[in-house]
């Protein structure tokens, strides 16, 4: 839960592919397309899409990666943080919050009838940066996080109008072809006057396994947050990763996440590339 684009997910991913041969910093160029959905209390079904374009620099000890998406959207559907979606009405109706709730149009179906609004969404900068060094016995530390400039169109009300950031510490440890890491951190949400926002604490682990040819790799992958708005269900969800090399520098990765409770998207799935510079 936290990059987007699961993108969090896709990075863990692509450095279990990369693991042991990244001495030398590299230069990736990473796109890709994401389609989230989601059923609302009301029996609306909102459906929003973002195309994610980005750069990504990548050594044994540091990672960076700046990424903005293109977003086809019905207005005021989701806010996003980081890789979650929020659903906008189950976040609650306080008037200092961007986490709100929107009337809309509907066909007897219940599908919405907004016209779909196309938009820049908000720009992501994630890093992290390894202080300890994986041993034999002992896993791997690291220091990341990530800032988030509020670049998403007004139009769209996917965003919060204001500067996120998180700080967390990160762990894993490779064994044989697999991986399992956990990642715990604090988020700190930009807020209006007024707003009864809470900065929550953040969760994230997973296990990954690599196969022999390292050609193909899976992770299953579970990111929570503590509570954010009190009285709502803190968001959760689960998500299963697949990365591709498809040659050396050009990695295929998939990812679909599941919410675990009404407080996330019902779904998240994505596609895109990694490109060696």
């Amino acid at each position: 839960m936290k990059y987007s684009s699961s993108i969090y997910l896709t990075v863990i991913i692509f450095l279990m592919t990369s693991a042991g041969s990244n001495a030398q910093g590299k230069w990736y160029f990473n796109t890709s397309l994401q389609t989230v959905g989601s059923s609302f209390d009301d029996g609306s079904v909102h459906n929003s899409f973002f195309f994610y374009n980005g750069i990504t620099y990548q050594s044994q000890s540091i990672y960076l990666s700046l990424n903005v998406p293109l977003v086809i959207s019905s207005t005021n559907s989701f806010t996003q943080i980081e890789n979650t979606f929020v659903p906008n009405n189950h976040m609650g109706n306080s008037s200092g919050d961007r986490f709100n709730n929107f009337n809309h149009m509907r066909s007897p179906d219940g599908t919405m009838m907004d016209s779909p609004v196309f938009g820049l969404g908000d720009t992501y900068l994630n890093g992290s940066f390894q202080i300890v060094d994986e041993t034999f016995y002992l896993p791997s530390f690291s220091i990341d996080g990530y800032v988030k400039f509020p670049t998403a169109s007004e139009k769209l009300g996917i965003g919060t109008d204001q500067f996120d950031f998180q700080i967390a510490v990160g762990s894993r440890k490779y064994m044989n072809h697999f991986l399992i890491y956990a990642q715990l951190g604090y988020l700190f949400l930009g807020k209006e006057e007024g707003s009864s926002l809470k900065d929550p604490f953040t969760f994230s682990a997973g296990i990954g396994y690599t196969l022999k040819n390292k050609r193909h790799s899976f992770l299953l992958a579970f990111d929570s947050y503590s509570t954010i708005i009190q009285g709502t269900a803190s968001p959760r969800q689960i998500g299963l990763g697949y990365n591709y090399l498809i040659q050396s520098g050009v990695f295929l990765s998939t990812i679909l996440s599941m919410g675990l409770n009404n407080s996330t998207a019902d779904y998240t799935a994505s596609i895109g590339f990694n490109l060696e510079i």
